[in-house]
């Protein structure tokens, strides 16, 4: 939890995983998008080793990024092995569809999907409410428009967990929520994209805010020579934290607003956008998205250029 140097627990993430498993283990009628009991075994098995991986992160204070990302590959392969309807297979464009046709080349582009939203939901869990904030929007969303009850069971947890952490802000998601949460948003994306259910402008749209800060640390720390997977304190978030930080004084409130704000900004629209249309196919998320990366650079500008001031 990026901004945040108080002693609180990062067992969020650790209870919400517990009990959302429990609840899809023991309720029959409950499925997590796969109805084959052989095949959600497995999914639950990889969500399971993730989840440990995270946990391993948050115990030992951070582990190796090549570790982490041999630990992902292989994660990420027993999944698609097992559970082919996750791997990439059509975009739509021809070109593009022709070189999907090939795959290792469907295998490479899944493997970095998942393991980059994995680690953007890990990255943008660096003020009170943020990832928890996208995740309730996405998942009540997926369930008003899916009606499958795992989805308001996934919503219940994680929306309590948002007001928690908001409100009293001493209980945090960790690496194993980060790490959770990134993987099961990630594989759902990928499923409802590739079956044709859901557009990739929704995804794109009401994913936004981990998408474009993974994109954008990536960039910048290539631009001035420094290692992309260093972690370091130049996210928006955190620009935005130190702002308000000195405008409200108070430690919480500031890291909280923060979080709210980002979900504002970057959730709120695609989350009204649907309430409104019910429709969830519309190019008009594509639009949104752009005035969300344009909103991205203009925040990202001001406060970077408030912070050097002073």
């Amino acid at each position: 939890h990026g901004i945040n140097k108080n002693r609180s627990s990062r067992l969020g993430g650790i209870i919400i995983l517990f009990f959302f498993i429990i609840n899809i283990l023991i309720n029959n009628n409950v499925y997590l998008i796969i109805d084959d009991t052989d095949k959600l075994t497995f999914f639950i098995i990889v969500i399971l080793f993730i989840s440990f991986l995270g946990f391993a992160d948050d115990l030992l204070s951070g582990l190796n990024y090549l570790i982490k990302l041999y630990f992902l590959l292989f994660s990420i392969l027993i999944l698609i092995f097992t559970n082919n309807e996750f791997l990439v297979s059509s975009s739509g464009i021809g070109f593009l569809d022709y070189f999907l046709n090939n795959y290792v080349i469907s295998f490479i582009i899944t493997f970095f999907i998942i393991s980059g939203f994995i680690n953007a939901s890990n990255i943008s869990d660096g003020a009170n409410g943020i990832l928890s904030g996208v995740a309730s929007a996405f998942s009540i969303v997926l369930f008003l428009h899916t009606n499958e009850l795992v989805f308001l069971i996934f919503f219940k947890f994680i929306f309590m967990f948002f007001l928690y952490n908001i409100l009293i802000s001493n209980v945090f998601l960790g690496d194993t929520g980060s790490y959770f949460l990134g993987f099961l948003i990630s594989t759902i994306s990928l499923y409802y994209y590739n079956v044709g259910f859901i557009s990739a402008g929704f995804f794109a749209c009401i994913l936004s805010y981990p998408c474009l800060e993974i994109t954008f640390s990536i960039f910048r720390r290539l631009r001035i020579g420094t290692n992309p997977f260093k972690p370091d304190n130049k996210h928006l978030h955190n620009l935005i934290f130190s702002y308000l930080k000195k405008v409200l004084i108070n430690f919480r409130y500031a890291n909280s607003l923060t979080g709210l704000l980002i979900n504002c900004i970057f959730v709120l629209p695609s989350l009204i956008y649907y309430l409104f249309s019910l429709d969830i196919n519309t190019i008009f998320y594509w639009y949104i998205f752009v005035f969300q990366i344009i909103f991205y650079i203009v925040i990202y500008m001001f406060t970077l250029n408030t912070s050097h001031k002073t």
